[in-house]
């Protein structure tokens, strides 16, 4: 029997418990606030976060681990499973992606994997792409790989939108299936996922959607509904209120599930009573299996601000959803 890790970092939203139930590696990225240096979810809180966000003049940044961090992680794993599989945000949205398959390819005795990587794409490692037709072959091809394997993916997704993925893929894992059942299994989880987000301020996310939209958006009073899609963050919809960018999102989820059963993971920057809200509504409109309800933490409050509030979904088929 095989045995695989799933390795995260801290911008990934897990379902409430599963890192200590699965035994998730979790690598907390750096956060630079007020001249100190943090580690995410480690050294400071989200709500401390959002108060030194919201005070301070030069606003706190977040920055990729140092490679000789990645190997150490690589290495500790390495010692004690066969492989390692590293879900990474999406590479449009941050430097990690580049960042974990340096540092992998300096692990003596691994083969490195990557799954989905940018279409300009040279490193000379093992490549897997969702889009192939030759995809089910180079899946089959990892079963005569020999030695240990690091895998980094592209997860095309961020926070919470990794964190119904991993719900998928971590009971295989923890069955011991082969590694090419465990990629298979995550890149199937990631053509059924969908995330939907809104702000309660536009400010922090400026770098991410343009400064002309975020000055219409602030100037019209107007709440833009966010969605990810093909790995980058685009408007979905632009409402008046709050209570009608939730609505606006359950809709979007309706049509990218046509009817089928979910799981559902509602995301939230310091406003539990809402997400918990957002998750009656989304339980009233679809077929839920498993829901989730969990805090962003910091280096996503960077984005979000105080006030953010999500969801990340999942579709499962009639089988699936008896389970």
């Amino acid at each position: 029997m095989t045995s695989t890790a799933l390795f995260i970092d801290s911008t990934t939203v897990m379902p409430p418990g599963f890192v200590e139930r699965f035994g998730v590696t979790v690598l907390p990225v750096p956060i630079y606030a007020g001249g100190r240096e943090y580690r995410d979810r480690v050294d400071i809180t989200e709500e401390q976060f959002c108060s030194l966000l919201e005070t301070l003049k030069e606003r706190p940044t977040t920055a990729v681990p140092g490679m000789g961090e990645f190997v150490s992680y690589y290495e500790a794993l390495l010692r004690t499973h066969d492989h390692v599989v590293y879900a990474v945000p999406t590479v449009k949205l941050t430097g990690l992606f580049n960042a974990a398959i340096q540092a992998a390819k300096q692990v003596p005795g691994a083969t490195v994997i990557a799954v989905d990587p940018p279409p300009e794409w040279q490193e000379k490692v093992h490549v897997l792409r969702s889009d192939s037709p030759a995809l089910e072959d180079a899946i089959r091809d990892l079963r005569d790989l020999k030695g240990p394997t690091i895998s980094v993916v592209d997860t095309g997704f961020v926070a919470a939108g990794i964190g119904v993925i991993a719900a998928q893929v971590l009971p295989v894992m923890q069955a011991g299936q082969p590694l090419d059942e465990v990629l298979r299994t995550i890149i199937d989880a990631k053509a059924r996922t969908g995330v939907c987000f809104i702000l309660n301020s536009l400010d922090y996310i400026v770098d991410r959607i343009g400064k002309l939209q975020a000055f219409l958006g602030t100037l019209l009073h107007i709440v833009p509904v966010l969605t990810i899609r093909d790995g980058d963050i685009e408007d979905a919809a632009k409402v008046r209120s709050r209570a009608k960018a939730r609505q606006v999102m359950i809709e979007l989820m309706q049509r990218s599930i046509a009817g089928s059963a979910v799981d559902v993971f509602v995301m939230h920057s310091l406003v539990p009573d809402e997400a918990a809200h957002l998750l009656e509504q989304i339980r009233e409109a679809v077929q839920i299996r498993h829901a989730y309800v969990g805090s962003v933490g910091c280096s996503i409050s960077r984005y979000t601000g105080r006030g953010g509030l999500g969801l990340a979904f999942t579709q499962v088929s009639a089988d699936e959803s008896k389970m």
